[in-house]
């Protein structure tokens, strides 16, 4: 195979391309490393073109993939509608090959046809009305109720009433009993074309005709108390086919509203007459007339739901159940009405405990914007319908949802102790939050305040974990350590104002991880003292300036140490630089193993401030043995530790905690011989006679 020097997309994917033999062949052509790496650069670029075409290729493959699956939504959608004709077509071409053509046969199809039309007109309806309920999401208990017949349905453009401004194209049905209001459901892909948006009764309605002015064209309005909307025809036909629609089935509904009550009114009548011709051994026999909101409540229940009127269903429901316990009460016989009632009830307040659920439950697309505030009115519906437990368990679950929210907002670009500050504000305010909206929402019940607690004590694992993560194994210092140990105690006591007291849970969680950093910076610090020692001259320290040993004077007398006693001259201190450097630290350390300290931590607290104590004090005591002409001021140093610094630190030690730490009480006597050997020489150094 003849290799050409220039690469190319036609030779790399030949069929005939071998990738070994191409190597060997350009090894062989070319000479030197700067016209192979220029090879090297033309096949990488190659590749990256590659590369791109292939993302541009499936970008659009998976485009025509979109496309297509809305294509077959809609080609599905066209074949169930084709599928319904067919029926349609079925059916009626049954009912003409039954038709004779005799004029008996036809004689009795005419008497026949009456109940025949009823029937084709009622499996009509029930054909259009599964077609709606396949087409129009969330309307399943409008559609499913009881003698509701479908009439009417148009695609209208509403029109903002005042600014006359198009908003919306709607699509609406108009049935017997009420006219149904849709929206395009833009998110749909299979048959669901239209959302449910509302349901207004035609008793509650008044339609009124809008005349042409200016854009606003084959218009009408609709009067729903205390609303009004305006819509818009296609044409004028079109808005006269709308009016005429509603107005007759207004006046059918009246007409067999009217009808009802005439015959309630005319029932009782027949039943005493009846009960009059009877023997008088059978008992009278009387009729039950329940009132008209009780048989309308089924119905109110599905518009309350459709419009989210949930307070007013609940109140239905309540109403409904008070009068059928009451009547139970009063009837020892079953009644049929109250039965049939009663099981619609069951079921429409089983569906709308699950909305009420449902405006609980956790969703991505859901908006945390209004808080817990939102979920108000769904928690206290679902307390009154005795749903607390099942309400209680989606609530908290809502409350660690939020919770996690608001700790990924924050992003950790300050440092450590700034972080700390602004997570354990935010979240413990949260909490304190929480506990009001939960005691508001469920007072007075026990096992939720438990349920509660159990939530609580699990979310402060979460809380530890992330604050060990972002403290602890950082690595930082025992001061920003302590300061965010602090940061966190003092938040956790907000809880204490609400009953709840999770300070001990807190510090044992703590507790492992202070241990190991208290032993980690006890280690550091005793590996601080031994470089020092090996670096100390044994010479008293000279600040060159009375003013400069002035400022020093003052520093430490700010800590609560006086040196005046150890000063000589206008510049000398009779201190080791490693003293004073150790003492320094070592009240910074004191300090931060005070703010630490719990019951539980301070047996480490004391093992820390001993082992350092006893370190740098037996680096002074070996200058005993390799410096003997100096031995009168490493006295003065180590009396300087034992006593001066010793005396602050058990100063602070009790002030803090409440006594003595013994274990330094223990080191001062071990070393009580240096001590007295100490006030048994002279005050005056060797170095004071011949430096000053």
């Amino acid at each position: 195979m003849d290799v050409p020097k220039e690469p190319n997309f036609h030779l790399l994917s030949a069929p005939e391309f071998v990738p070994e033999k191409y190597v060997r062949t350009i090894s062989h052509n070319y000479v030197g490393g700067s016209e192979l790496k220029n090879l090297k650069k033309r096949i990488q670029a190659l590749s990256d073109e590659t590369n791109n075409s292939l993302k541009k290729n499936v970008y659009q493959n998976y485009v025509q993939f979109i496309d297509t699956g809305k294509e077959i939504s809609h080609l599905e959608s066209e074949m169930y509608q084709l599928s319904h004709l067919l029926s349609e077509q079925k059916s009626l071409l049954s009912a003409l090959s039954a038709t004779s053509i005799l004029e008996d046969r036809t004689q009795v199809n005419f008497e026949r046809n009456p109940k025949l039309d009823e029937h084709e007109i009622e499996e009509e309806n029930k054909l259009k009305l599964a077609t709606i309920l396949e087409k129009v999401e969330g309307c399943k208990e409008i559609v499913e109720a009881n003698d509701r017949v479908f009439i009417f349905e148009g695609d209208l453009l509403e029109i903002d009433a005042t600014e006359n401004t198009a908003i919306k194209f709607v699509h609406m049905y108009l049935f017997n009993d009420g006219l149904m209001v849709t929206n395009r459901n833009s998110n749909s892909r299979g048959l669901m074309r239209y959302a449910f948006e509302s349901l207004y009764e035609l008793s509650s309605l008044a339609v009124v005709n809008v005349r042409d002015l200016g854009n606003i064209k084959h218009a009408f309005k609709l009067l729903i108390f205390p609303d009004t909307r305006v819509f818009q025809c296609s044409s004028n036909a079109s808005k006269k086919e709308w009016l005429d629609k509603i107005d007759q089935a207004k006046k059918l509904r009246l007409a067999t509203e009217q009808q009802k009550k005439d015959q309630t009114v005319e029932k009782p009548s027949p039943v005493r007459a009846v009960s009059m011709d009877l023997s008088a051994s059978k008992p009278e026999e009387v009729a039950v007339v329940h009132p008209e909101w009780l048989l309308d409540i089924p119905d109110e229940l599905d518009v309350c739901v459709a419009q989210r009127q949930f307070e007013d269903a609940v109140n239905y429901l309540r109403k409904a159940q008070n009068y059928i316990c009451k009547f139970n009460a009063k009837h020892s016989a079953p009644d049929a009405v109250i039965l049939n009632i009663q099981e619609k009830v069951e079921l429409k307040q089983n569906n709308l405990i699950d909305i009420l659920m449902n405006e609980l439950e956790v969703n991505p697309k859901k908006s945390f914007q209004g808080g817990l505030r939102a979920t108000r009115t769904a928690v206290r519906l679902l307390n009154d319908l005795g749903r607390s437990t099942q309400c209680c368990d989606l609530f908290l679950k809502l409350c660690s949802t939020m919770l996690k929210n608001q700790a990924k907002k924050l992003k950790r670009e300050t440092s450590t102790i700034t972080y700390i500050r602004y997570f354990t504000s935010a979240t413990f305010t949260n909490m304190c939050y929480m506990i009001e909206e939960f005691l508001r929402a469920f007072p007075d019940l026990p096992y939720c305040v438990s349920a509660y607690v159990a939530w609580a004590h699990g979310h402060l694992t979460i809380i530890t974990n992330h604050f060990w993560t972002q403290v602890f194994v950082t690595k930082a210092t025992l001061s920003t350590i302590t300061e965010c140990v602090q940061l966190i105690r003092a938040q956790c006591e907000r809880l204490c104002e609400y009953g709840i007291d999770f300070r001990y849970k807190l510090d044992g969680q703590l507790r492992k991880f202070i241990n190991t950093a208290l032993n980690e910076h006890r280690d550091k610090f005793i590996d601080s003292i031994k470089l020092r020692a090996n670096e100390d001259k044994w010479i008293p320290m000279n600040f060159k300036t009375k003013g400069a040993l002035t400022r020093c004077l003052q520093e430490h007398e700010k800590m609560g140490l006086k040196l005046d006693s150890y000063v000589s001259g206008d510049v000398w201190l009779q201190l080791t630089s490693s003293n004073i450097a150790f003492t320094k630290l070592f009240l910074v350390f004191l300090d931060n193993c005070l703010n630490l300290q719990t019951t539980e931590l301070l047996e480490p607290i004391n093992d820390s401030l001993c082992s350092v104590f006893e370190a740098q004090v037996a680096y002074n005591k070996q200058a005993l043995t390799f410096q003997p002409e100096q031995n009168l001021f490493v006295l003065k140093n180590i009396g300087f530790l034992l006593l001066v610094l010793v005396e602050l630190t058990q100063r602070k030690y009790k002030e803090s905690i409440g006594f003595e730490c013994e274990p330094l009480n223990k080191l001062v006597n071990e070393n009580s011989a240096l001590l007295k050997d100490l006030a048994s020489r002279n005050t005056k150094t060797k170095y004071s006679s011949d430096f000053l």
